[in-house]
């Protein structure tokens, strides 16, 4: 497979292909939610994918489960929608999963090239006022924090036979 046509296949994985799951857990005796892509494989496969990109959005909750004001989850929402239409614009970087519990919402991207997604990020939140937002950068070559997701998810499914 050449260059162009594996790459236009990851596009195809994230555009037309695209398929997102969803889990609830609990930590600490609140639950959270795991929306999740569980036919990333490809991405992985490709080794190229090495850096994790966490964007972290601290919110304050106004009910018991920590979760957020109906204004901060649509502020999030639009705020992602900007955000995979820049970083995922060429399949260099690709949005794996995301957390949403306990007054933070964690978007967890892989990416090949941390410059090019940090100018893409700027570009995305360039549409918006200040956002409570804080980056964190790391290697995740294996998609370790991605697959125990995916693992995660497999044993709740086991056990609820």
């Amino acid at each position: 497979m050449s260059h162009a046509s594996s790459s236009e296949h990851l596009k195809a994985l994230i555009t037309q292909d695209d398929t997102w799951s969803m889990a609830e857990g609990e930590n600490a005796g609140t639950p959270f939610l795991v929306r999740f892509r569980p036919h990333l494989q490809p991405f992985i496969n490709t080794h190229q994918f090495t850096k994790r990109l966490i964007i972290l959005w601290n919110y304050v909750s106004e009910d018991e489960y920590l979760f957020p004001t109906p204004e901060d989850a649509d502020m999030m929402a639009d705020a992602e929608e900007r955000l995979i239409h820049h970083l995922e614009a060429n399949a260099q970087t690709v949005l794996a999963f995301v957390f949403t519990g306990q007054e933070r919402r964690e978007w967890h991207w892989y990416t090949s090239d941390m410059a090019v997604a940090q100018e893409q990020l700027n570009e995305a939140l360039s549409y918006f006022g200040p956002l409570p937002l804080e980056l964190t950068a790391e290697d995740d070559p294996d998609w370790e924090e991605y697959l125990s997701i995916l693992e995660g998810m497999e044993d709740a499914e086991d056990g609820e036979d």
